[in-house]
């Protein structure tokens, strides 16, 4: 009777036992994954490159004068103008002849009563009440193929100043000329060089 009864029990347990495992109705165990973790890869610092000093950075210059301004250029020179620009700032009007090339150029700026060409000697109609004659020397001909874009024989003003137009008469013997016509009269003016590249600076005081 006792080993029947053993036998009935152990039944019952191994039953509820494998009713229990395969019983659906217990709640699932949750898994939580690891923690990702960003690497953002930072750029090495770029170093700046120099920059030339500013055409904009203008002050009215206290040397201007209306006399004639002249600087001899350094020796063996070899610049080509390749452009000309104007702009109006405070109290001032700028002029800027640029150039590539070797050397250091040299000028000779003054007022004249005509603008007359190298060489033929005829006169240059240039707009305005008076005329600057800008002479710069130590200038060729371009030699590089292909050669830079000619500047405009004509370059105005931008309307805010004084300068009407800057009028080129081209290079020659070494000499690159230019006239700048104002709207008023006789204005004191000043001349320097900017660097990278090279340029000469005419400031107008307005």
């Amino acid at each position: 009777m006792r080993s029947a009864l053993g036998v009935i029990v152990l039944g019952t347990t191994i039953g509820v036992l494998v009713a229990g495992c395969a019983g659906g109705g217990g709640p699932a165990a949750s898994v939580s994954a690891s923690p990702t973790t960003s690497v953002t890869a930072s750029s090495s610092p770029s170093t700046p490159m120099p920059t030339p000093p500013a055409e904009d950075d203008v002050t009215v210059p206290k040397d201007a004068s209306t006399s004639r301004n002249q600087q001899e250029p350094a020796a063996g020179s070899q610049l080509v103008l390749t452009g000309v620009r104007t702009a109006s700032h405070p109290g001032v009007d700028r002029v800027v002849f640029e150039f590539t090339g070797t050397g250091a150029p040299g000028w000779a700026v003054e007022y004249v009563d005509k603008a007359i060409a190298q060489g033929s000697g005829q006169q240059i109609t240039v707009a305005g009440r008076s005329v600057l004659r800008v002479s710069m020397t130590g200038t060729t001909y371009p030699a590089a193929s292909p050669a830079p874009a000619p500047v405009p024989q004509r370059v105005p003003g931008d309307g805010a100043g004084v300068v009407t137009e800057v009028v080129q008469n081209g290079t020659f013997e070494g000499d690159t000329l230019s006239f700048i016509g104002l709207s008023d009269g006789q204005r004191p003016f000043a001349v320097h060089t900017l660097q990278s590249p090279t340029r000469v600076v005419v400031d107008i005081v307005r």
